[in-house]
């Protein structure tokens, strides 16, 4: 069988949420890095014409978008989509709501951190929307911590958890955001954080090849 490879970025929270279930699933891969993240080539982003990572690829078969990376990654181990907690098992409103607002957040991030760090671009009244719909939801889901956490079989891996977990690593690494407020979602980080899978994959930037040409 032809290896499977996550394209991506090490210091992507969407690449980190699919190696994060690669690892507590125990399905090998290889990491192949996308070095130009402003490039305009569907061929750098595995064909997706979005321009957005990460895929998954195995042999001639190539999907797109961590969601449905971790699906078809699930399907390589055994037992491995059933598992897995998926946001459609969600069964309650509050469940329902609390994997759209954390989807929206994921979001959110990727687009503050292109406007206000990768482009250096001052903030207006979109950007200042993004980032206060950001913190708002990360309120949100700190809120309703308790009831979030009844509603996720502990004995699943939950897609939610993995993806919470990725943002809110990210946010210290690449958008300090002030969590001091937020102290169920700051314990959960700092538990999931021994999880082998959470120590296999920490962010960093990937070296781009000697030959990349420079953006100006």
């Amino acid at each position: 069988m032809s290896q499977l490879e996550i394209i991506g970025h090490r210091s992507s929270h969407y690449t980190r949420q699919v190696r994060l279930l690669a690892h507590e699933l125990g399905v090998e891969y290889a990491l192949r890095p996308i070095h130009d993240l402003m490039s305009e080539d569907p061929a750098v982003f595995a064909g997706n014409p979005a321009l957005k990572l990460p895929a998954l690829r195995r042999g001639d078969t190539v999907v797109w978008g961590s969601l449905n990376a971790c699906r078809w990654l699930a399907r390589q181990a055994d037992d491995g989509v059933a598992r897995v907690f998926w946001p459609e098992q969600a069964g309650t409103a509050l469940a329902m709501n609390a994997h759209e607002v954390l989807a929206h957040a994921m979001a959110a991030q990727v687009e503050v951190v292109f406007h206000e760090i990768v482009s250096q671009r001052p903030p207006d009244p979109a950007s200042r929307k993004r980032r206060t719909s950001l913190v708002q939801c990360l309120a949100w889901l700190d809120r309703h911590w308790d009831d979030i956490r009844a509603e996720l079989p502990p004995a699943r891996i939950a897609i939610f958890d993995l993806g919470l977990f990725c943002l809110l690593e990210h946010l210290p690494f690449r958008n300090p955001i002030d969590l001091s407020s937020m102290p169920r979602l700051t314990a959960f980080a700092g538990g999931f954080a021994t999880r082998p899978s959470a120590q296999a994959t920490p962010y960093r930037f990937d070296a781009p090849p000697p030959d990349l040409p420079t953006r100006a």
